[in-house]
């Protein structure tokens, strides 16, 4: 799609449509552009000001389907994550960092469920995310890379 000035192109694959979504959370990301650093101090979504009123949708958007899909099985996030180009970290069972923006960067932890626990999963974000992103495009944003998880980790499951 063009327009003034602006073409949205999928890098993964060229013949593909942006959907819409992702262009205005595009949009929004580069009409809110500051000079700020990204410190790598993470915070809860609940602490990114503004979001308590969207906390519910944020929940069943991203870490629901993060938890279900990946919540007993946190060995199929690997691939999938790395083929997004996250960075593995040291927390919980499983954790990876993700640049989704040049500015807004974003981490997804699992806790592996077992006999005795439910699997738990977290999504945290830079101290600034706020500064680029409203409630709702900070939880569109999470539940875009969940999804975009669990394609790459259906891809791969179909592979083996």
């Amino acid at each position: 799609m063009h327009y003034p000035d602006f073409e949205f192109t999928d890098l993964a694959d060229k013949d593909a449509a942006v959907p819409i979504q992702e262009q205005v959370l595009i949009l929004h990301y580069l009409s809110a552009m500051k000079s700020i650093t990204v410190f790598g101090n993470w915070i809860a979504y609940r602490e990114i000001p503004g979001t308590s009123f969207y906390f519910s949708a944020f929940v069943k958007r991203a870490i629901d389907p993060l938890k279900k899909v990946f919540g007993q099985n946190v060995a199929a996030l690997i691939p999938a994550s790395r083929k997004l180009n996250g960075k593995q970290i040291d927390i919980g069972d499983v954790g990876f960092e993700f640049r989704v923006f040049p500015k807004v960067l974003l981490q997804m932890v699992i806790y592996e469920g077992d006999d005795e626990f439910a699997p738990e999963a977290n999504i945290l974000f830079d101290v600034t995310a706020g500064e680029f992103l409203s409630s709702e495009d900070a939880a569109w944003m999470a539940g875009m890379v969940v999804y975009r998880l669990m394609a790459l980790s259906a891809t791969h499951r179909r592979n083996i």
